[in-house]
């Protein structure tokens, strides 16, 4: 009698104990499987919206091969097929590497074409959503060639001015000299050129010799004649 008393015991807390916290824990189950499949919806959607982006880049990277061809003569053709790519890119998967490198192709084309305004307007759309500093240096010093050409020597400087990211120091300040040299300022130029020369590192005989080459053509006619 006494173990039946006991089971009708627990049976009577196990029914408080559902009235007072059943909700709850269905509540809770509710949430945890909403939480789980709601994961998963957002794993599959994220993965779609990457391969879609990826898509999209490939067909830019071939229509660019394409506009490089020999037979391919529609620049503005190809330029409009780029920036369109790009876009798409964009809309769709603008935190993404993709959209970045989009933006950098859609720039080059434009700047193929000779529209100096488009090639600016991708090449800030970099600035403004590169989470890379590598890119974003990448985007400055492109940007800084691009307004030379506009003639706002200004805003040129202004992008390749500021501490460069690790590694672009000697782009830098080479592009500057070359702005610098454009504008007129050739002493300026000079000083920018040779610090552009100080600041490579490694094996790079190369651009050694171009830098040396601007430095040369750079100096002032007197400073090379020998004294007498």
């Amino acid at each position: 009698m006494s173990d039946h008393l006991t089971e009708e015991e627990q049976l009577e807390n196990l029914k408080r104990l559902w009235k007072e916290y059943g909700t709850t824990v269905i509540a809770s189950v509710v949430v945890a499987t909403a939480g789980y499949f709601g994961w998963n919806y957002w794993q599959d959607a994220e993965q779609q919206r990457l391969e879609n982006a990826s898509n999209r880049y490939e067909e830019l990277v071939t229509a660019v091969g394409s506009a490089n061809a020999p037979q391919a003569d529609d620049a503005e053709a190809s330029k409009a097929t780029v920036s369109h790519l790009s876009e798409q890119i964009k809309s769709t998967a603008s935190d993404s590497a993709y959209a970045v490198q989009g933006a950098f192709f859609a720039a080059k084309k434009a700047v193929e074409s000779g529209d100096l305004t488009a090639a600016e307007g991708e090449l800030q759309w970099v600035l403004a959503n590169a989470d890379s500093e590598a890119m974003k240096e990448v985007a400055r010093i492109r940007l800084a060639r691009v307004l030379a050409a506009k003639g706002d020597f200004s805003a040129a400087l202004n992008q390749v001015s500021s501490e460069p990211a690790a590694g672009f120091a000697a782009e830098q300040a080479e592009v500057r000299g070359d702005i610098l040299r454009q504008n007129g300022d050739s002493a300026a130029a000079l000083t920018a050129y040779e610090k552009a020369l100080e600041s490579l590192t490694g094996d790079q005989q190369q651009r050694r010799m171009v830098l040396q080459m601007k430095i040369d053509n750079t100096k002032p006619a007197s400073s090379e004649e020998p004294s007498a």
